[in-house]
């Protein structure tokens, strides 16, 4: 029951909330104002869109593949501006919108209203992650992380501000909740680390970009008690998508690779292995 409510209110939101502007570009309607009014699309001839709903639509799964196509291209267009961190939370609205609540109490690029908001572009970035779009979701997670130490641009300590305001300047640093969400997406996306019902995955969204000279990438976290140290080895220097896993090992032990080219380790396994840091090597061909 649970399930046919789901997936009436998806297919719902994809006729009602859709805003579809022209071949290349389309996102959904994030929110309805106080008085009752969809908020995004186009308005006396002035684009509005905001990324908030584009994230969660894309998380959710309500968009399709057909729609974040779209999504990808209008943010791009209407949203994104490398020099100042990456992707606005919406479009210059040109109007006191207090209908809307705060966030229009901010000049546009402050705040809420127009800034570089870090958590929410880097939830914009594993949402994509999610859904294979993982060079969309890159360009988000490095544009941020290239202003950010930037020092000249950002004026700030390494780390992840809350927002980057018009002019490129981080402010309100280190935010724990975009820092938390960029390791959790460096990890359980682009290194394909992370576990299922105890067990430990690896599934690798590696970009040829992010090998070394020597087609190698590697990440150290502790699981389920014990260190790991992941080596992925790209000796092709093969892209995302053109690569599969062929062999991995642990500790010189092979592993079984899955039919869908990734990698399980199972619960019983890691619990048996030593407290000392073992190494897992993965060969992608």
């Amino acid at each position: 029951d649970l399930i046919q409510k789901a997936n009436w209110l998806a297919e719902h939101l994809r006729t009602q909330e859709w805003i579809d502007i022209d071949k290349e570009n389309g996102w959904f309607n994030s929110y309805y104002d106080n008085h009752g009014y969809a908020v995004e699309g186009l308005c006396e001839g002035r684009i509005r869109m905001m990324l908030i709903g584009q994230v969660f639509a894309v998380m959710s799964g309500v968009a399709k593949d057909r729609h974040i196509r779209k999504i990808t291209a209008s943010a791009d267009h209407y949203l994104y501006q490398k020099e100042i961190g990456g992707y606005r939370l919406n479009t210059d609205f040109h109007e006191l919108k207090f209908d809307m609540g705060r966030m229009f109490g901010f000049a546009y690029g402050e705040k809420e209203n127009g800034a570089v908001f870090s958590h929410m572009t880097v939830m914009y970035a594993n949402a994509l992650y999610r859904r294979g779009f993982v060079r969309e979701g890159w360009k988000a997670l490095k544009t941020l992380a290239d202003t950010a130490m930037d020092f000249e641009t950002s004026h700030i300590y390494p780390g992840i501000p809350e927002y980057f305001r018009s002019d490129g300047r981080g402010m309100y640093p280190y935010l724990t909740g975009a820092a938390s969400w960029y390791m959790l997406t460096m990890i359980t996306e682009v290194f394909g680390v992370r576990g299922i019902a105890g067990d430990l995955i690896l599934c690798p969204k590696l970009l040829a970009c992010q090998f070394d000279a020597d087609g190698a990438a590697s990440i150290t976290i502790p699981f389920a008690g014990k260190n790991l140290t992941v080596f992925y080895q790209n000796s092709g220097s093969k892209d995302y998508g053109d690569y599969i896993i062929d062999s991995a090992s642990c500790d010189g032990t092979e592993l079984e690779v899955n039919e869908d080219s990734f990698v399980i380790l199972p619960r019983d396994m890691i619990a048996a292995l030593s407290d000392s840091t073992h190494r897992i090597i993965i060969n992608l061909q």
